[in-house]
């Protein structure tokens, strides 16, 4: 998300620097207001401001096992709010539920993301967890967090804006190859389609991103996977503040023990951890 957010100023800033013809001055003068994301995201990029995300994401996998056709299927809904640091996506702070075909649904979780940290609760992990502590910690290897890098990042969106044309006002759709769309011609075969919404003010309210990939030709592990993103955002300025829990409800996911580890985990904790 933090360099979607980055992406979207860059490639806003690129458009207007683009020369207007002497004809069309006066109507870009008048539209100029109404049409220059940069200076709307940047308006936005501050500390103490924020927006609401809903993201609706799937993974689907088919392939054959003993010459039957099976299929498994991973949903995800994240629903949340994301606070803005200078320029960037600061923390966020999110409700996650996730089902998958065949197992079906898993407890949801409350996670809060805050720099190279991951904060998760829900009311069947406090009960498992020591006395005292509510919220598992878990911190990313790298220096980025996957939680704070939601919807499209700046390559993508930069591709798209690029390979996309206005369907009507404020919406623009397009179509690429997977190599092409990743940037990269090893990618192998597939497919991906977007959409693009923006409001009057030109903010982003929704992209909507499917992929089918397809394998390599020697290879048997699968059919075809799809890939399927529907984020939207909302309350573009509100005031938000997002901090971490308390380091006395905290634990660090390091520290549980193989039993708290498993009973965690049951009550909806993500196996391999949620960054």
């Amino acid at each position: 998300m933090k360099l979607f957010f980055a992406g979207l100023v860059a490639t806003a800033a690129a458009v207007c620097a683009v020369p207007v013809p002497a004809q069309a001055a006066s109507v870009a003068s008048v539209q100029a207001a109404a049409v220059d994301p940069a200076k709307a995201l940047k308006a936005q990029l501050v500390p103490g401001k924020g927006v609401k995300i809903t993201e609706s994401s799937s993974i689907t996998l088919d392939f054959t096992a003993n010459d039957e056709s099976m299929q498994v299927q991973v949903n995800t809904r994240t629903v949340g709010t994301l606070a803005f640091g200078k320029g960037k996506v600061a923390a966020a702070d999110l409700g996650v539920r996730m089902s998958s075909r065949p197992e079906g649904p898993k407890p949801p979780y409350r996670v809060i993301a805050e720099g190279r940290n991951a904060y998760v609760t829900n009311a069947g992990i406090a009960k498992a967890l020591p006395s005292g502590r509510s919220w598992i910690q878990a911190k990313t290897s790298g220096n980025d967090n996957a939680l704070l890098d939601l919807g499209v990042t700046s390559t993508d969106l930069q591709f798209m804006l690029k390979n996309s044309s206005e369907v009507a006002t404020g919406e623009y759709q397009g179509t690429s190859t997977l190599a092409a769309f990743r940037h990269n011609k090893s990618a192998g075969e597939g497919n991906v389609e977007f959409h693009l919404y923006f409001d009057k003010s030109n903010l982003l309210t929704r992209a909507v991103v499917d992929t089918t990939a397809y394998p390599d030709d020697d290879s048997t592990a699968y059919d075809q996977m799809v890939f399927h993103t529907d984020t939207k955002y909302s309350g573009w300025g509100a005031k938000v503040k997002i901090a971490a829990p308390a380091a006395g409800k905290v634990i660090s996911e390091k520290k549980l023990n193989a039993k708290t580890r498993k009973a965690v985990v049951k009550a909806g904790y993500p196996e391999s951890g949620p960054l």
